[in-house]
């Protein structure tokens, strides 16, 4: 640890990662292996950073000879915001829970700690960003916006703790010891290794976390996957497996095994020359022909198997959803029968022969992120409509009176963002 407001940004972080990040959870990205998508290679910030006007970088005043520099104080000053209202206080409720001034402070404080350090960031690089700029396509700037992604989050942990409730969903006893070993990992982490509970929690009240909110934060993602295993089965189990494959074909979901004919060379992305292209091309003509010559599907694939294991350069069997593969390879396999044998089909690679195959309920999909199971799959994004409908629903009313707090009024600009 090297400062509390560090700490406070370590802690609100990693809420913030589950609460928020995770609600896109159907996503379909790039691969490696040949015949899927190829992702563009990110830029680093020195290459994608526009220089900052020389009139956005005000100079430093250098102090006059003989005399000590000035030192200069600027940014939020947290301490007095979080003097407007009585810790305890009730500033909003959420479908007629309450929430304390302190717990939403909390959150508020984390995510614009959080942006600071990004601003910061964007100055190093030459991005002259601040709370003032725009943050989204409406309009918003960056200080207007923290008011809503605060209730947001507030409200994404009401709704999990009411949907444990309603179901009388609990930890077991592996989730309950996770949550406790994380709590001593944190006491070492904040405190030393001979830290107590008692200084975590005095540490934590510097840091605007009560020790009521700090429990609710650890147990919260422990909690969601509670919910997950007593809905849908520890490994999405309870979910039928027609169910399964109705969604996996609503998700666009396919299974495909396929024979790579290379035009280029594989380890340097160099094409080949004319004559050695002519050559493979005719060869991916003849296997395919080959294969669609055969009437009996278990033949087929039979010989599909031994022509890929005599020729092929790079394949695979895949289950895959959109924006996987390349797109010649995706809208190639969907336009084919199951069983069916595709003409060749040139992508930047190569040629492919692909055979599709049917997609099973307990088939594990290939992802951006790795494999994962079609049934889990499933579970998170039935799991995050549930609670988006829930949220949609709720009833959040403020205090009268309460505003959110406006953090313009309590920030000094550096000089990088003048």
């Amino acid at each position: 640890m090297k400062n509390n407001r560090e700490s406070t940004a370590i802690l609100v972080i990693v809420l913030i990662v589950l609460l928020l990040a995770g609600v896109a959870l159907m996503c379909f990205f790039g691969g490696k292996e040949y015949g899927l998508k190829e992702t563009e290679p990110e830029q680093s910030a020195e290459e994608t950073a526009e220089p900052a006007a020389e009139s956005e970088q005000a100079a430093e005043p250098e102090p006059a000879a003989g005399e000590e520099p000035e030192e200069q104080s600027y940014g939020v000053d947290y301490d007095a915001m979080y003097a407007l209202h009585d810790p305890d206080e009730v500033v909003m409720t959420i479908d007629g829970h309450e929430v304390l001034w302190k717990d939403y402070f909390y959150l508020y404080h984390g995510q614009a700690s959080s942006m600071e350090e990004q601003f910061q960031m964007y100055q190093y690089y030459g991005l002259a960003l601040g709370w003032e700029s725009e943050a989204d396509e409406e309009g918003h700037s960056y200080a207007e916006l923290l008011g809503p992604t605060t209730e947001q989050t507030l409200r994404r942990v009401i709704t999990v703790e009411s949907v444990a409730k309603e179901y009388q969903v609990s930890l077991n006893e592996e989730e309950e010891k996770a949550v406790q070993e994380e709590h001593l990992s944190n006491i070492s982490y904040f405190c030393g290794e001979n830290g107590s509970e008692e200084q975590l929690f005095e540490q934590l009240q510097e840091m605007y976390l009560s020790p009521e909110f700090y429990w609710r934060i650890m147990r919260f993602g422990a909690l969601s996957q509670a919910e997950l295993r007593s809905l849908y089965g520890e490994e999405g189990e309870k979910l039928d497996e027609q169910e399964v494959l109705a969604w996996m074909q609503e998700q666009g979901i396919l299974s495909a095994n396929h024979i790579l004919i290379a035009t280029m060379d594989l380890s340097t992305y160099q094409p080949l020359d004319e004559a050695t292209i002519e050559e493979k091309t005719a060869l991916a003509a003849q296997i395919a022909q080959e294969l669609q010559a055969i009437d009996d599907p278990e033949a087929r694939e039979a010989r599909f198997l031994e022509l890929k294991e005599q020729y092929c350069e790079d394949g695979g069997d895949y289950v895959f959803g959109p924006g996987v593969m390349v797109d010649e390879f995706y809208d190639g396999t969907l336009a084919l029968e199951e069983g069916q044998v595709s003409d060749p089909i040139l992508s930047q690679f190569g040629y492919h022969i692909i055979l599709r195959r049917p997609i099973h309920a307990d088939d594990v999909v290939f992802t951006a992120n790795g494999d994962q199971s079609a049934r889990s799959m499933m579970v998170d994004s039935q799991f995050s409509q549930m609670m988006q409908e829930r949220m949609d629903k709720q009833q959040v009313e403020y205090a009268p009176g309460f505003e959110t707090p406006d953090i313009l009024a309590f920030y000094t600009k550096p000089s990088y963002a003048s």
